[in-house]
């Protein structure tokens, strides 16, 4: 296995991953940066994107709505400390993307910005179909060495401090020792733990996301929080831009039943909204419908013209279903997105254990490009700061031999078990026992059939060619992280929604939302290698 040596190893190289390489390299360190796709392409924003929060800026949100706006986020079970880092750092993210080349700014120089008065955002409409190719793109123009179709694979410790990664390169089977100063985890939120209803590609999340970083943060001893949170997101049946998405209540047009009711018909029932469209479909009036037909024509064309920058294939669905969204329904379908918890971090992005910090939507509070770019810029100068003050270690042979052993294991099995089968049998588990409505018995059975799955098959798995082996040590990741998943569901007894009602923890047994567990439920993994839980209080503002 041979080694690279390097100041601060980034893992993933999507928005946060992107940022994070650039601010460690203008702080004058090595970099090295791994991504299982490709840094032009990898990510959920690969495809393109069509919004981007701006965080304070004259014409959006002033820095005392946005110290009242971070207050609020305590009650959705955020730190509210790294809530108020993302807006006020939000705007000079986007003056970076600008600098790369990516189109924020209407041809006259202006910004189009919708207002979202109920949700407090104030996002740009931008022309971004090439933003991960002009992120990529920036990374490469600096020092970073770039180590793409290479997956993090595990997280090396010397005592308490993590000192770097093993990475493999999905398309040779290399292994590659990475030894850090500091590492900064950032591969996204997870994807495959349930199953969509169109497949894992017909949704604008990374389908690559499995819950890589989480799961190596756990195995090193991290503190992971709101793991217990599905996010039941609303999308058309070709998942993409321009369609509903972020937008003000009075622009979003209709959203119907079956019978033609209208679904949502005030502010307030759209802050529920993923709710409620859940309970039209349990009480048998789906499928659910958009209804854009009423909307202003200036609408409707930037409704269009987002189409074709926030996966533009979008579009071409439409156009080969003769789908026409000035006169025609849209189907809508809710969609299990993701787990939406991750590790503990704070507003400097330093998880519990020395040497590793986590940006973007792979710690347990940000997300979008907005919330990436900052956690990742500031991930960056953190991690190098971090690493100015710390050696460099070196790592026994032995380690590293057993380490290579452990993983290439499925390729000399001559017979065994195919790794998309156990992933699917996995998945299979949460969606039937797990999914929205949850009560003790049931996901206590799910919990047991899941053990039993890794305690029979861990050491059965096979792979042919380096792709499988990809396969075997992504199924670890939606198996360990399937655990915390529902370990963590069960032990918050109540009922929460967060966000917009899609940020989900629904207990059939305990129906209602009991104040005394607005606070964080912890999972780490203990002295002997077993899963504890507690809870935690979120921290309240510090003064600004």
């Amino acid at each position: 296995m041979k080694t690279v040596k390097t100041d601060v190893l980034v893992i993933g190289g999507g928005i946060a991953g992107c940022f994070a390489a650039i601010s460690a390299d203008k702080m004058g360190k090595r970099v090295a940066i791994l991504d299982k796709a490709t840094l032009q392409r990898g990510g959920s924003v690969g495809p393109g994107m069509d919004h981007v929060a701006l965080g304070v800026h004259p014409e959006a949100l002033s820095y005392e709505e946005a110290v009242e706006y971070a207050k609020n986020t305590r009650k959705d079970l955020y730190d509210p400390n790294v809530m108020l880092s993302i807006e006020v750092n939000g705007f000079d993210r986007v003056k970076d993307l600008e600098s790369f080349g990516v189109r924020i700014r209407e041809d006259d120089g202006s910004l189009y910005i919708w207002k979202i008065p109920e949700r407090h955002f104030y996002l740009a409409s931008y022309r971004g179909v090439d933003t991960k190719v002009k992120l990529g793109k920036a990374v490469e123009r600096t020092n970073a060495q770039i180590f793409e179709r290479t997956m993090g694979i595990e997280l090396i410790k010397k005592g308490d401090r993590v000192i770097g990664a093993i990475g493999l390169n999905t398309r040779t089977g290399e292994l590659t020792t990475f030894l850090a100063r500091a590492t900064i985890l950032s591969t996204g939120e997870t994807t495959r733990q349930y199953i969509a209803p169109d497949g894992p590609f017909n949704t604008y999340f990374s389908p690559t996301n499995t819950g890589d970083s989480e799961t190596m943060a756990y195995r090193a001893g991290a503190k992971l929080v709101n793991m217990e949170f599905l996010y039941y997101d609303y999308v058309t049946l070709r998942a993409g831009g321009g369609i509903v998405g972020c937008k003000p209540f009075d622009k979003i047009g209709k959203l119907v039943n079956r019978n033609g009711d209208v679904v949502l018909n005030s502010e307030e029932e759209s802050i529920m909204r993923s709710f409620l469209m859940y309970k039209e479909i349990v009480e048998g009036r789906s499928p659910l419908y958009w209804d854009l037909s009423d909307l202003p024509e200036d609408v409707l064309n930037m409704y269009e013209r987002e189409m074709s920058h926030e996966y533009p294939i979008t579009k071409k669905w439409f156009k080969e279903r003769g789908i026409d969204i000035r006169k025609d329904l849209i189907p809508n379908k809710l969609d299990p997105c993701c787990i939406v918890g991750g590790p503990l971090v704070d507003e400097t992005f330093r998880t519990s254990v020395p040497g590793l910090f986590a940006a973007g939507a792979t710690n347990a509070f940000v997300r979008a490009i907005g919330g990436s770019s900052v956690s990742g810029y500031i991930a960056g100068e953190q991690a190098s700061e971090y690493a100015s003050t710390v050696s460099l270690p070196e790592l026994a042979d032995k380690y590293l031999q057993e380490s290579e052993k452990a993983i290439l294991a499925p390729m000399n099995r001559e017979n065994g078990i195919d790794p998309k089968e156990l992933e699917l049998t996995v998945r299979t588990i949460l969606s039937n026992y797990v999914g929205f409505f949850r009560n003790e018995e049931i996901m206590t059975h799910a919990l047991g059939k899941l053990l039993d799955l890794r305690n029979y098959y861990k050491d059965k798995l096979v792979a042919g060619n380096p792709h499988e082996l990809m396969r075997c040590c992504e199924v670890k990741s939606i198996i360990d992280f399937a655990e915390m998943h529902i370990r963590a569901a069960l032990y918050r007894k109540e009922t929460r929604f967060r966000k917009l009602g899609n940020f989900v923890h629904f207990r059939a047994d305990y129906p209602e939302t009991n104040p005394e567990w607005g606070k964080w439920v912890v999972v780490q993994k203990d002295d002997e290698d077993n899963m504890s839980l507690n809870t935690l209080e979120v921290p309240e503002l510090k003064e600004v």
